[in-house]
């Protein structure tokens, strides 16, 4: 099968000044460019490096040109990409780069020093590269691409035996600890089919990325763009304050992202882009409970849906679909799921459990270096996602929660995120997570994390029982109610709530 470089440089013929990549503070790429960048990070790594299939790279910068070129670059020549949050610390580097064993680190000037401190001793990398600006010890890209022959990679020879075109590290949002997912390289190259069999994606198309590309997610909206001649629209960093304002400009037609960037730009005064845009369709991952809000507001089609890293493109219900309240779909073409309880038994309609994917279905094979992890996820030929919900008699999928999120209240399962969304409404809450909080008679109580909206007051458990009556049932409102500035979160905007559960022990 193709890669994504062959199918980028197939359209640098076809539509050579068409403009693939556009950015508000790093300028833009035409198809051209773009292939003709790839092509000379290709012929480097092949060439300078002797890198090949079994070899990966780090790619550890913000949303950039330089991160899709880079990306292209390694396809090329069957490097895996290992992309990881521009935020992390140095050790959470070192591991990265002894777990993966990345032989080179992709960087932008502002961490390449730490990069360069980082990897010294580590006799398997070959070089840090700053893809920015030049850097005392670190390579330069530009200097890499500048000495590259002319036209290098438009002969390159197809790649035999690619399987891991990316390895893709968890958020850790339930562990604290990443896990390794390595990714088919087809996810790449034909990566736009799911986004074809949702909302019709063509070469027309404009997707806007504002989540980093670390993310499956963000790596999604870019890459199903590319394998179709489409162009993407980024944001080097995401700025609630000027996203309209970047969607007037560019006028991107799709927008997939996730739950903490709608709640961000939900809170926003209304601004006069919001219903005169380009958007012809958002895909809002983890938003089901309050997708007809978003409609509403921003008179564009939203589509639920539902996945995960491991699982890629789980589920989603179709535009020319009635949709269904709090559901998120049903799976994709090829997509096999069901519903398990704790016994193995396959859960009656209706009735919650674990969700899980036939495990040839969605191509998961375990985590990287890790059996522990993945003989965890692991039940025969399932991969368990660790996440409860229910089906219908249609076989549209309900989602209600973690299992680790869930609060099991005097024999009652509470879903954090049913309660979540009754608190955001009250005028007080600007941001909240709720999560389960140890107690001797009940097993676990309702405890809820507030960051307050602008001048106003914790409410108190009365004032959210009032507020929230006839949406809660009484026994789920907070009965710990505490104020914090801001909820700790992922680089992709997750709530790290492992970290709010040790305020408890």
């Amino acid at each position: 099968m193709p890669t994504l470089y062959d199918v980028v440089r197939d359209f640098s013929n076809t539509w050579p000044e068409k403009l693939a990549l556009l950015t508000e503070q790093d300028g833009h790429r035409t198809y051209r460019e773009l292939a003709a960048r790839g092509g000379a990070i290709a012929h480097q790594l092949q060439n300078r490096f002797g890198l090949g299939l079994g070899d990966r790279a780090c790619l550890w910068m913000r949303n950039r040109p330089e991160y899709i070129e880079c990306q292209l670059g390694m396809q090329a020549v069957g490097v895996a990409g290992v992309p990881i949050n521009p935020e992390w610390s140095d050790p959470e580097l070192e591991f990265v780069l002894g777990h993966s064993r990345c032989s080179l680190v992709f960087t932008e000037a502002e961490r390449a020093e730490r990069a360069l401190a980082v990897t010294a001793c580590m006799d398997w990398v070959d070089a840090v590269v700053s893809v920015d600006e030049p850097v005392d010890g670190a390579l330069w890209l530009a200097d890499l691409i500048h000495d590259a022959p002319e036209g290098a990679g438009l002969d390159l020879p197809p790649v035999d035996g690619f399987v891991e075109g990316n390895v893709l590290y968890t958020s850790g949002t339930t562990t604290g600890r990443p896990k390794a997912v390595p990714m088919s390289p087809e996810l790449f190259s034909g990566g736009a089919v799911p986004y074809e069999e949702m909302f019709g994606l063509s070469h027309t198309d404009r997707s806007l990325v504002v989540t980093p590309l670390f993310h499956g997610n963000a790596m999604g909206g870019a890459m199903s763009a590319l394998s179709r001649g489409a162009s993407v629209v980024m944001q080097r960093k995401f700025s609630a304050s000027r996203f309209w304002s970047l969607v007037d400009l560019y006028r991107p037609t799709y927008f997939l992202t996730l739950v903490p960037i709608v709640n961000i730009l939900m809170t926003l005064p209304p601004g006069p882009y919001e219903k005169s845009h380009s958007l012809r369709v958002m895909i809002p991952l983890g938003c089901a409970p309050i997708i007809d809000q978003i409609e509403e507001r921003y008179g564009v089609p939203c589509m639920d849906w539902y996945g995960m890293t491991e699982a890629g493109s789980g589920t989603y219900t179709r535009l020319d679909e009635a949709r269904r309240p709090g559901s998120v779909g049903k799976p994709f073409e090829g997509s096999v799921l069901r519903i398990f309880l704790p016994d193995g038994r396959e859960a009656p309609v209706g009735e919650p459990g674990e969700i899980c994917f036939l495990r040839s279905s969605i191509g998961f094979n375990g985590y990287l270096e890790d059996a522990e992890a993945t003989g965890a996820a692991v039940a025969g030929d399932w991969f368990r996602t660790g996440d409860l919900g229910y089906m219908d008699s249609d076989g549209y999928l309900y989602f209600v929660d973690r299992q680790k999120d869930i609060v099991r209240r005097g024999g009652e399962n509470l879903s954090t995120i049913e309660v979540e969304t009754a608190l955001r409404t009250h005028p007080a809450v600007a941001d909240v997570a709720v999560v389960a909080r140890p107690d001797p008679v009940l097993g676990e109580t309702v405890a809820a994390f507030i960051v307050l909206a602008d001048g106003c007051e914790l409410p108190t458990e009365d004032n959210l029982r009032t507020h929230t009556q006839g949406i809660l049932a009484p026994y789920k409102v907070p009965t710990t109610i505490e104020t914090i500035h801001e909820l700790p979160r992922t680089g992709n905007g997750k709530v790290e709530k492992f970290r709010l559960r040790r305020r408890f022990t």
